[in-house]
């Protein structure tokens, strides 16, 4: 055995028996031995595994929230963006600081919404408009959030074979994509969302600490100051400047603020749900303005690896140890289309110790799992309660609940697999991400804020909004090339879907009678 396989066990079995004993006792707390003082109820059993009993404190929330967020999707995709576009790529995180540090300050949308008490946000669509935007809305929010996954199976694979020096061809993608997904669907099953917050933490320490290790050690073998000047040779202007950049400009950089920022704390499932989970609603808003930071070093830092691998491939033997002085364009043209993904792990693998690549794996295998685990119990928990759960009159039903969640993580596990072998767009990965998404969020946004600030919201609205929002789909590549709107931008048609989605959400509730006011509403119109 090699010292590189040594290692590589050592930390796969250390890794492994931590998981394990983590979420042993995480599952004894979910499964509580009945008490005559305290009679565990059907709510109660449900808070349990759909939002952790609500007893997560700030700091848990914050880990939870940078785990989930920090997934090697995550990893792959900023990297690939640093790798294309340099430095530039940056004012994504930039972007997500700020937008995430809004949310913050002000509470918007996760402070009311966690005074709601409810345990998925389709729930709150029930309580404030209706049980069929309950469902409508559950159905085009689950649908956007699980294509969103499509190609995190693929991508996770691809980096990881790239990390570990396996030749692409070899035939292990669809292997290891099965392997990973039949490991996050065993334990995310078992336990709910405590088995999820539980080993967020875990997997949140792990992985920041080999990223930020693995960047410290790359700065000795390529400076900063290197990475620029390599950068500047053959990007120019637009490897620093994001408004000139041909990838971005202006419109793209507003979007950031809105999709990286705003979004991506108080409006994607899998992290507002974290502000259902916390137990002090005065803990909400600290708690999104601390994660700003970790919001925003979850782009930069994978992104300037990104950018360090670019000058790696492209400046010679003044950048490179003399150990891998070999031909680096050819091992990288493997990859055909996917060498601008493979092109981080391919360097991280060639260029640290032996013993931080092994490290390096077993944390990017964690972070691959703190963000699988979160999205699969996010979708698969909404269609059980929100859709299945109102459509057969058992919402409140304990065993059909988690069964049918439970299955629910199955499906889309075997749909992941399925998609990350077949789609066949050219956008980027985060550009994929931010489109797909968008087909909940557009409408998403307007019915969550309409709802918890604007007391004239109705049923009528909230259903005309959820039908217009649905035109951002024209985003995704291959929608946009059959319908010939190549020419559009994809934030340019984001923004046009939310603009129709706001207009019919206003013309729909001024057509109806409004309902009558909740004391929820009440508080957030009054500032509270």
């Amino acid at each position: 055995m090699t010292t590189f396989q040594a290692a590589l066990f050592a930390f796969s079995v250390l890794y492994i028996a931590v998981l394990g004993w983590v979420l042993t006792r995480a599952n004894r707390r979910a499964t509580p031995r009945p008490d005559a003082n305290t009679p565990q109820t059907p709510s109660s059993t449900l808070a349990e595994y759909f939002v952790s009993g609500r007893d997560v404190g700030m700091w848990t929330a914050v880990a939870t929230l940078g785990a989930t967020e920090i997934g090697l999707i995550t990893i792959a995709y900023n990297a690939q963006k640093g790798f294309n576009d340099g430095f530039a790529a940056f004012h994504i995180g930039i972007a997500a600081f700020i937008g995430c540090a809004i949310v913050g300050m002000t509470g918007l949308i996760v402070r009311p919404l966690r005074r709601e008490n409810v345990l998925t946000i389709p729930e709150y669509y029930g309580k404030r408009y209706g049980q069929d935007v309950r469902i409508l809305g559950a159905s085009v929010m689950a649908l956007g959030g699980i294509l969103n996954m499509g190609l995190f199976l693929k991508v996770a694979s691809v980096f990881l074979l790239a990390l570990l020096g396996i030749d692409p061809g070899a035939g292990w993608i669809a292997p290891l994509m099965i392997a990973l997904v039949v490991i996050a669907v065993a334990y995310t099953a078992y336990g709910g969302m405590r088995s999820v917050i539980a080993t967020d933490v875990v997997q949140f320490l792990l992985m920041v600490s080999a990223i930020i290790g693995g960047a410290a050690f790359l700065t000795t073998i390529i400076p900063p100051s290197t990475a620029a000047t390599i950068i500047a040779q053959q990007k120019g202007p637009s490897g620093f400047d994001p408004l000139v950049n041909e990838n971005f400009g202006l419109t793209y950089v507003i979007w950031m603020i809105f999709v990286a920022g705003i979004v991506s704390s108080a409006v994607w499932p899998t992290a507002l749900s974290r502000a259902l989970c916390i137990k002090q609603e005065k803990d909400v808003a600290p708690a999104y303005l601390i994660a700003s930071v970790v919001f925003m070093g979850r782009m930069i830092l994978p992104a300037f690896l990104g950018v360090l691998a670019f000058a790696y491939f492209n400046g010679g033997a003044d950048v490179m140890p003399d150990t891998v002085r070999s031909d680096l364009q050819s091992s990288l043209a493997k990859y055909g289309t996917d060498a601008d993904l493979a092109a981080t792990p391919l360097m991280l693998g060639m260029a640290l110790p032996e013993i931080l690549v092994a490290f390096l794996a077993v944390a990017m295998f964690a972070s691959f799992m703190s963000t699988q685990d979160g999205y699969l119990f996010c979708w698969s928990s909404i269609i059980a309660r929100d859709i299945a759960g109102p459509l057969t009159g058992r919402t409140e039903d304990v065993g059909f609940q988690i069964n049918a969640t439970r299955i629910g993580i199955v499906a889309i596990a075997l749909y992941e697999v399925y998609w990350g072998l077949l789609y066949a767009g050219k956008e980027d990965i985060w550009d994929y991400l931010a489109v797909s998404g968008s087909i909940y969020f557009c409408s998403g946004v307007v019915i969550l804020v309409g709802g918890l600030y604007w007391k004239r919201a109705t049923r009528r609205g909230a259903l005309l909004a959820l039908a217009f929002g649905f035109s951002a789909i024209v985003g995704l590549a291959p929608v946009k090339a059959a319908l010939g709107l190549d020419a559009l931008s994809s934030p340019a048609i984001g923004f046009g879907a939310i603009a129709l989605s706001a207009a019919a959400f206003i013309i729909g509730s001024l057509s109806e009678t409004p309902p009558p006011e909740t004391a929820t509403q009440r508080a957030a119109t009054s500032g509270a």
